[in-house]
């Protein structure tokens, strides 16, 4: 199978962008995809052994130096018993905390509070620059008997943000350690569970059979030897209980649309990249016409017997579709077998018409033919357009921005697209806040994936970039089209980085809107063009990329009626050749007249001014280095603007 499940570490940057190593390497950073609120009758057992913390911590069980805390019934928000952080969110802001959302939430519950320890318990006094002091949490149960069972599942509330930290319930036996289990491995960095999420974890059949076992519930927010960054936020837990594990529990995660588990193997890249099977939101008909939406999810089996399981999903809206997989085996762990998932895919036929959908997903497992238990259901929503393609989810779900361009940014903020048609590029579609200076300049930027271009320089060639456009009142707040002079060619198979670029100004800013909609780590990009990133002091002054776990609200629009041409420019008075080019190209004129040269670099620095008489005149900017450069010839009457790309 292509992807694994694979715990990623990363370095933040302000809306957690990460140090990237590589464009074409996306691991699966896999976001909250399943929520189970409630167990069927058929899946409850009686419990042997529970905790509700009602009367706070068990004095018997044994806490770690940075403690986890009970959260009682007379505490405020932002204090518990003994003056610790109380609910947890980013900067301990009361606004953002929340506590757990439990069945007996009302009588206490406890919290593990990294965000709390690294500000000393100050609202708005979050770490110390960008490595904040890492902070584990490590509280063991008292001695349980669980010599009477032989397959037993622990279930608990679990309400769980996290930055590069991890979750785990650790098992004793006898005071010794024997195994760990990792909860919530599906949540992305920077991502958080649901405040009523239940928890299911398998006791390991190592633990199971003994009369002394402990349970140790471990935040592990240690630094990272790589970058020395640390995990943090909170984790909340609430009513455990132990029970001898039913016999049939199936749960779907990570959903996805796209086939980025199995049929993207149907799709063959071309070019220097390769097609990888991304999600969605808007999706133009001829896109779909080569590539159906097809319903792919992973089915778990957290019972104790195997399963006969299948994916089904609901589209409805602007038209109704369901589908299914095919019935798919789905074993039990047992001692000897230590696979409980499978992949599941429906066939690739979903092609819906234009409009807006909702799609529900969940799995289905039987036993003898008989469905005896239904998962938790997966919402996705989706839009067929003619010309757009997009994965952010739209402005009613814009939750921050980024700032492009300003005193201290200059900045390249670029998602990756796959094209399984051919199209002609005619605008980028980008959603502008209105924190932006009215005024301030951005462009349109294109890159095309290449292996063979090192990681360092993010594995990426630029194709091209529009000219400059200026922001106006109109556009904040707003979607805004900024054209390129000419529609670009994309071609199937080809895979593109594809935003927009800022610039560095005194006074100008720009901002754009994100969506919490990451699904890859490695998806969503950030060129920091001049090394400007205060916070990575290792690459000041160094061109860098980095990988971004928000999805930036850039959109393709392939619009014909888009295509706009530059007012100045008139494209038959000269041409340059070639170009692309390795810095020495001619320019050569239609007409033997007199004109003043000027080229600009792509932050609209000249670099060479001169004159030229002749039909064709030399330029040469092998010296200046690789990128985009603004050609424009003038005389008394009129400009004549060209871009050339030096490789």
């Amino acid at each position: 199978m292509k992807k694994i499940y694979i715990s990623v570490c990363t370095l933040a940057i302000s809306l957690s962008s990460i140090a990237q190593t590589s464009l074409e390497t996306l691991t699966d950073a896999k976001g909250k995809k399943s929520h189970r609120t409630t167990l069927t009758n058929v899946e409850k057992s009686a419990p042997f052994w529970s905790e509700d913390f009602a009367n706070g911590i068990p004095t018997t069980w044994t806490n770690s130096t940075a403690p986890w805390v009970y959260r009682g019934t007379s505490t405020s928000p932002n204090n518990t018993v003994g003056g610790q952080g109380a609910y947890s969110g980013i900067n301990n802001s009361p606004a953002s905390n929340s506590p757990i959302a439990s069945a007996t939430a009302a009588n206490g519950f406890i919290i593990f509070d990294s965000d709390f320890y690294d500000n000393n318990g100050t609202p708005g006094a979050f770490g110390t620059g960008m490595y904040p002091t890492p902070h584990n949490g490590d509280l063991r149960t008292d001695m349980i008997d669980m010599s009477s069972y032989a397959d037993v599942m622990l279930t608990f509330n679990s309400y769980y943000r996290t930055f590069a930290g991890q979750a785990f319930v650790d098992f004793y036996v006898a005071g010794v350690f024997v195994e760990r289990v990792q909860v919530h491995a599906n949540i992305a960095v920077n991502d958080a569970t649901f405040m009523d999420e239940i928890a299911l974890v398998r006791v390991p059949f190592s633990v199971v059979g003994n009369s002394d076992v402990q349970m140790s519930f471990v935040f592990e927010g240690s630094t990272n030897s790589n970058n020395g960054f640390t995990g943090y936020y909170f984790w909340q837990i609430d009513d455990l209980t132990l029970a001898e594990t039913p016999a049939n529990i199936i749960e779907v995660e990570d959903v996805v649309v796209g086939g980025f588990w199995m049929d993207y193997a149907n799709y063959s890249g071309s070019g220097f990249n390769g097609i990888v099977g991304l999600d969605y939101t808007v999706t133009p008909t001829s896109q779909l016409a080569n590539h159906p939406y097809v319903i792919e999810g992973v089915l778990r089996n957290s019972g104790a017997s195997d399963q006969a399981s299948i994916l089904r999903y609901e589209a409805f809206g602007s038209g109704t579709y369901s589908g299914a997989s095919a019935s798919t085996s789905v074993l039990a762990l047992s001692p000897t077998n230590t696979i409980d998932s499978v992949v599941v895919t429906t066939t690739p036929s979903l092609s819906p018409a234009i409009g807006g959908y909702g799609l529900a997903i969940w799995g289905e497992s039987d036993s003898s033919g008989v469905i005896t238990t239904v998962s938790d259901t997966t919402y996705k929503m989706i839009e067929i357009s003619e010309y757009i393609y997009a994965k952010d989810l739209g402005e009613a779900n814009s939750n921050n921005s980024w700032i492009l361009g300003g005193p201290g940014d200059q900045w390249h903020f670029t998602t990756r697209f796959e094209m399984y048609a051919d199209e002609a590029l005619s605008a980028l579609r980008v959603y502008i806040t209105d924190e932006s200076v009215i005024g301030s300049k951005v462009k349109a930027i294109l890159y095309e994936l290449d292996t063979n271009v090192a990681a360092a320089s993010g594995g990426v060639v630029l194709l091209d970039e529009s000219d400059n456009y200026t922001i106006t009142s109109n556009d904040l707040g707003s979607w805004v089209d900024i054209p390129f002079v000419s529609p670009i060619n994309l071609f199937n198979g080809y895979a593109y980085e594809f935003g927009i670029a800022g610039f560095q100004h005194p006074t100008d800013s720009v901002y754009i809107g994100t969506t919490d909609n990451s699904l890859y780590n490695g998806e969503h990009s950030l060129f920091d063009e001049f090394g400007l990133n205060p916070n990575d002091p290792a690459n000041l002054g160094t061109p860098t990329w980095y990988y971004l776990t928000r999805a930036p609200m850039v959109r393709m629009n392939f619009d014909p009626t888009l295509i706009a041409g530059v007012s100045d420019v008139k494209q038959n008075v000269f041409n340059t050749f070639p170009n692309p080019t390795n810095g020495i190209f001619t320019i050569e004129l239609e007409a033997n007249k007199k004109y003043d040269v000027t080229v600009n670099n792509a932050i609209g620095q000249t670099v060479i001014s001169t004159t030229t008489r002749g039909m064709n005149t030399t330029i040469d900017l092998s010296k200046f280095g690789k990128g985009v450069y603004t050609v424009e010839l003038k005389n008394n009457n009129s400009a004549y603007v060209e871009k050339v790309i030096v490789e």
